[in-house]
């Protein structure tokens, strides 16, 4: 908690003393000497009855939806201040920053009284218009006295997110295509990339790592085996999302419905993302719906920090990192940017 005095309150109270000060030396009024002594007893009285009071507050923030919401969707956030005390909170306001995680967000706050041995509720609409994460993030409360002396101002920590799905749209036909890339299951070595199938057992050598034992002929026969695979190389769909600024809602609308339509053909595919540094990409394996959510959910975060006429340059990186990786699924500006040269598996 840290407090912030109100220098032009301040002031304008003294001022006022004063001017009963004088009233009460040319009048002579004994009303006029009480008025005073009053005043001069609420000040301590007004910012100690606050600060006892405001640490008992209890701020609160909950959304009408839970889980994914439809682009165009408006939802409810309500935001509540329950105060337990008798003595009512007159001067109490909630920061926070409210906005869509691609286009950005804004700092905001609501003042509310906190009335006594009640709760205060304030429902603020949000309209989607864009896929994104809708994110609330509230920073703190602050309280200030009856007589605007001072504020107090606690820590009020809270995140609200809610994920907006892109529009469902409808794809062409479309004959995609297989890459060659390291598969996540394969066991790889510095000699090149392996598969899970044995090619043989053989007898331990210095060096072999203790993962490629075979435990059940150690157990069996007392004996250090080895197991040796296959090397080669898995196929997969790749999709690898450009986007650009200007052009994000009907490329996230691509991206999400060319990967449910490789999952409706019961096909695992991968991802190319930036990775947090962005310089180098990081493949994601998507086999369900739900990590294909997860994989959106990501784009979301990685791709906040695009402004009006900048693209991400996801392409270079992957050239670079991925040299001799040909038919990759591009999408770009609203477009799905197809292989030259199609090759069935």
């Amino acid at each position: 908690m840290y407090r912030t005095y109100h220098p032009l309150y301040i002031i304008s109270y003294i001022l006022t003393i004063i001017l009963f000060v004088l009233g009460a030396v040319f009048y002579r009024q004994p009303l006029i000497a009480v008025l005073l002594l009053l005043m001069i007893v609420l000040v301590p009285f007004s910012v100690f009855i606050t600060l006892i009071c405001a640490e008992r507050l209890e701020p609160d923030a909950v959304s009408d939806r839970s889980g994914e919401i439809s682009v165009a969707q408006s939802v409810t956030l309500t935001l509540k201040l329950t105060n337990p005390t008798i003595i009512p909170m007159l001067n109490c306001r909630l920061d926070f920053s409210l906005g869509n995680s691609l286009l950005g967000s804004f700092d905001n706050e609501v003042v509310m009284p906190a009335e006594a041995k009640r709760t205060k509720e304030v429902r603020i609409p949000i309209e989607t218009s864009m896929p994104g994460m809708v994110r609330v993030v509230f920073s703190s409360l602050a309280v200030t006295d009856f007589l605007h002396f001072c504020t107090f101002t606690y820590p009020y920590e809270k995140i609200i997110e809610l994920p907006v799905m892109p529009t469902q749209r409808q794809l062409p036909p479309l004959q995609f295509t297989k890459v060659s890339i390291p598969s996540d299951e394969a066991v790889s070595t510095g000699d090149g990339d392996l598969t899970t199938d044995i090619k043989e057992v053989r007898e331990y050598r210095n060096g072999d790592r203790l993962r490629d034992i075979h435990w059940k002929i150690l157990a069996r026969k007392d004996e250090i085996m080895v197991k040796e695979y296959d090397r080669t190389k898995d196929l997969y769909y790749v999709l690898l999302p450009e986007f650009e600024y200007d052009f994000l809602k009907d490329d996230l609308e691509i991206f999400y419905a060319c990967g449910k339509e490789l999952l409706k053909r019961k096909e695992t595919f991968r991802v190319a993302l930036a990775g947090d540094t962005g310089d180098f990409l990081e493949m994601y394996k998507v086999a369900s719906i739900e990590e294909l959510d997860t994989v959106l959910y990501r784009i979301y975060d990685v791709y906040s920090g695009l402004k009006s006429g900048e693209t991400s340059q996801i392409y270079d990186v992957f050239s670079r990192q991925y040299p001799d990786m040909p038919g990759v699924i591009r999408i770009h500006r609203g477009n799905i940017v197809m292989p030259e040269i199609i090759e069935e598996y």
